[in-house]
């Protein structure tokens, strides 16, 4: 008989656990290799857009599967900055909105004390952020806004897994800590075409 264990919300057989995760793992990669698709497509384009949200949604699949509490609510402010983009609202409706998710996340974390146990989560709270602000942002009207928080979001999610990995020797951190670096070379070279 097979003993069961509670992943997620379903009921997975304990056999299957690395399974679950392998797959959990794929689906990871698979939503960040469409989020990487999603910057190198041509901004604002109804692409892009689709691209950014299926990414984010599939990210939030695996923080959901992965039980990571904190991560899965900050997923779903990205799902949120990639469903703004798709309406035609003020930017600054847009980001009062994610403002007020934010407000709530930063309340969560506070509430829960998930701050307490990884002392880098803000940084990572703020990269995801100003990742769901550049999602946000009609890169068509505002590029050099969509590039800043899109690389400074990439960068310091980067940072975050890369201290996660370090300190908490969690080998995922690496994959995430390489994908955000590509993330972020496309808005990081947009910013530079336009500032220069």
């Amino acid at each position: 008989m097979l003993k069961i264990s509670s992943i997620g919300e379903g009921m997975i057989p304990k056999k299957s656990s690395q399974k679950y995760s392998s797959i959990i793992f794929y689906v990871g990669l698979v939503a960040m290799g469409i989020l990487i698709a999603g910057v190198l497509s041509e901004p604002a384009s109804l692409l892009q857009k689709i691209l950014f949200f299926l990414g984010a949604l599939g990210l939030t699949v695996v923080a959901h599967g992965n039980k990571q509490l904190m991560l899965f609510v900050l997923q779903i402010i990205i799902c949120l900055g990639s469903i703004l983009a798709f309406l035609d609202i003020g930017d600054m409706v847009k980001y009062a909105i994610l403002l007020g998710a934010g407000i709530f996340v930063i309340g969560h974390v506070v509430m829960t004390k998930k701050y307490k146990k990884d002392r880098w989560g803000p940084i990572c709270i703020v990269g995801l952020m100003l990742i769901a602000a550049g999602m946000a942002t009609n890169a068509a009207t505002y590029p050099l806004y969509f590039g800043l928080f899109l690389a400074m979001g990439s960068i310091l999610v980067a940072f975050y897994s890369f201290m996660d990995y370090v300190y908490n020797k969690d080998k995922i951190a690496i994959i995430w800590l390489i994908l955000n670096l590509i993330f972020a070379i496309n808005p990081i070279l947009l910013v530079i075409s336009i500032v220069k």
